[in-house]
């Protein structure tokens, strides 16, 4: 009997032990329907914005002269896209001037206005990335300057890509990952090179550094003008994407609090188009932990 009544009172202490332990974990702070609401409005942007990147079909190195491009083999750049021209035309490359000559008897126009265009010129500066859009029928082409290398980049709303993407696993909403940090700026914006998945390095503007504690850790960000942030973390190359994953935040004029909503992390374009060029997390930004919050790597 005294056998029987030591085992129970084991039995007892152990799982009153084990409910101790169990209440002194931090207890997760349930989401708010407004914060539920504004997070399923930004997942709705999120996938319209990515319309664009699922429908990039070609991204091509330019040289400096003449550049053909159309479905010709004899071209500099062939492109496999149905119903296109043999040629479309040229992009002459002189220093940092692209200029864009159409093929004989081709319609070409301005995405933005639809106005027709026979030539057109884009003037790069140091500060310039982005070429006009032009288009003929479903194929759009502008060119792309990344530090001092060229590209053409292609697109076809026609794309079978941006028709069948259903969009990216995420891990559950946790409150515990929107976090509050303290915004430090630079006393001017600081401007470094970062690699990016091609191999090849872009220039980024960075604005600050942001300070927060995260699962009992001191942790540091650099951030970009506009409250961009690249962030790795230890679950890279397992979960989620090798090269980092992206989000926004709201940056105050001057010094202050921000918040950090890493529930919001999302993939880079080049995780579902390899026609973009995506910069890389600073080797700072690399997190010595993991964050088990935002979008994964494995599709829906």
């Amino acid at each position: 009997m005294h056998h029987i009544l030591f085992k129970f009172s084991k039995l007892n202490l152990a799982l009153v032990f084990f409910v101790f332990i169990y209440s002194c974990q931090p207890k997760e702070i349930p989401l708010s329907e407004d914060y539920l609401k504004a997070d399923a409005e930004f997942r709705e942007r999120l996938s319209k914005g990515r319309d664009h990147y699922l429908k990039l079909v070609g991204l091509h190195p330019l040289v400096q002269g003449t550049n053909l491009f159309g479905s010709s083999e004899a071209n500099n750049i062939q492109m496999s896209s149905k119903g296109l021209p043999a040629t479309i035309g040229a992009v002459e490359l002189q220093g940092t001037n692209a200029t864009f000559t159409a093929a004989d008897s081709l319609n070409i126009q301005l995405s933005a206005n639809d106005s027709l265009v026979n030539t057109w010129v884009d003037a790069f500066t140091e500060s310039s990335e982005n070429g006009a859009m032009l288009k003929h029928n479903q194929i759009e082409w502008q060119v792309i300057k990344r530090l001092d290398e060229y590209f053409l980049r292609v697109k076809d709303q026609d794309a079978e890509a941006a028709k069948v993407f259903k969009g990216f696993q995420a891990y559950p909403l946790q409150s515990k990952y929107v976090v509050e940090a303290s915004y430090q700026p630079y006393g001017s914006t600081k401007t470094e090179e970062v690699n990016t998945q091609l191999g090849t390095n872009q220039e980024m503007d960075f604005a600050g550094l942001l300070s927060f504690e995260l699962n009992g850790e001191a942790l540091e960000l650099v951030v970009g003008t506009g409250g961009f942030l690249i962030v790795g973390d230890l679950t890279n190359d397992e979960t989620t994407y090798g090269g980092g994953r992206y989000v926004y935040v709201d940056l105050p004029e001057e010094k202050g609090m921000v918040t950090i909503d890493f529930n919001r992390l999302y993939n880079p374009p080049c995780v579902y188009s390899e026609f973009t060029t995506c910069p890389l997390p600073p080797a700072q930004n690399v997190l010595p932990l993991k964050i088990e919050a935002g979008e994964k790597y494995a599709r829906l």
